[in-house]
């Protein structure tokens, strides 16, 4: 006997939570790719004369990042262009979609690497930290490299589902990865309070964009994981997770593009020249003052603070460490 017509609601429950999901994940990946071009030309523009290995760095963040968006763009023409209109297509993985956890967790081991050199830097060159997170962050792409492999050999959502863990583990170590590097940052940034109005200032904008970088790619993965835990066997789930390595390459771009504006803040730092050299006179935040004498010998500066003892950490160190590339 040969079975009936599919009917269109059945149609529509196959079609809308795979087709669909993967319809909108091109939609929003589309919007912060085109975040990533502004950042990168952007970058280039203004940052032409930082160390051939960081224009290096960010052009391959660039390069990976296109690779992700093209795997995006032909999962979603593999369901429906060549097999328009065949629901059997559903039930096995695109090589796009394959490709794109690979490029997902280069891109996010790369930038996690480059954030655990900022925490190196932070922390005066304390290696714990970073070490740990390096070897999260290590564990995290090749967890997530095995992922694609596996997909690639057997490429059906039956077979995925028994390699599940690998996915789910991968987003962990991600996760674990990227808070570890938030709250690090954050706290040496802290450490680094020295009174001075004007320093304090700056370490409180790049805990901001510390936060807030985090923040992005720690939402996105913790999405992905409630959505693949809540809504089984469905793609619904890849539109948080295809937004990971956008996160992930523009929280470099941003890090890297405010360099300028920050070294810009107003420095509410009186200087007054004379014969004998620079005298530049700081305000402190419990309300004293901290002066630097600066010979025109240009032997090294004498400073007088009128406070307690309290360990300095210049603008230039803070940007130094966070925001790079002088390493």
């Amino acid at each position: 006997m040969s079975s009936g017509p599919i009917s269109a609601e059945t149609i529509h429950s196959i079609v809308e939570p795979h087709a669909g999901a993967l319809l909108l994940s091109m939609a929003f990946s589309s919007i912060l790719f085109g975040v990533t071009l502004l950042q990168t030309y952007t970058y280039y523009d203004r940052y032409s004369d930082d160390p051939k290995y960081l224009k290096s760095f960010v052009f391959l963040l660039f390069v990976l990042d296109l690779i992700h968006m093209v795997s995006v763009i032909d999962s979603l023409w593999f369901d429906l262009v060549p097999n328009y209109g065949n629901i059997a297509v559903f039930s096995t993985v695109p090589i796009g979609l394959a490709l794109e956890t690979g490029t997902t967790v280069s891109i996010g081991a790369l930038v996690q690497c480059f954030f655990a050199l900022r925490v190196w830097l932070l922390s005066r060159r304390n290696p714990l930290l970073p070490i740990l997170i390096v070897a999260l962050s290590l564990a995290y792409f090749s967890v997530g490299i095995y992922y694609t492999a596996a997909t690639r050999l057997r490429p059906t959502h039956a077979a995925v589902l028994k390699i599940q863990w690998s996915a789910l583990t991968t987003l962990s170590l991600g996760l674990a990865a990227d808070i570890i590097i938030t709250l690090s940052l954050v706290y040496y940034l802290l450490k680094s309070r020295s009174g001075l109005t004007r320093t304090d200032k700056l370490i409180d904008v790049l805990i901001v964009y510390t936060v807030n970088s985090g923040l992005l790619t720690t939402v996105a993965a913790i999405c992905t994981l409630v959505l693949d835990r809540v809504l089984k066997n469905t793609l619904w789930d890849v539109i948080p997770y295809f937004l990971i390595s956008k996160c992930y390459v523009n929280s470099v771009l941003a890090t890297l593009n405010a360099r300028e504006k920050l070294r810009n803040m107003p420095s509410g730092v009186t200087s007054i020249s004379g014969q004998l050299g620079q005298l530049e006179l700081g305000q402190m935040r419990d309300g004293s003052s901290t002066m630097v004498v600066q010979r025109r010998d240009h032997h090294a500066a004498s400073e007088i603070r009128f406070a307690h003892n309290t360990t300095t950490t210049t603008d230039s160190k803070a940007l130094e460490s966070v925001l790079g590339p002088d390493v």
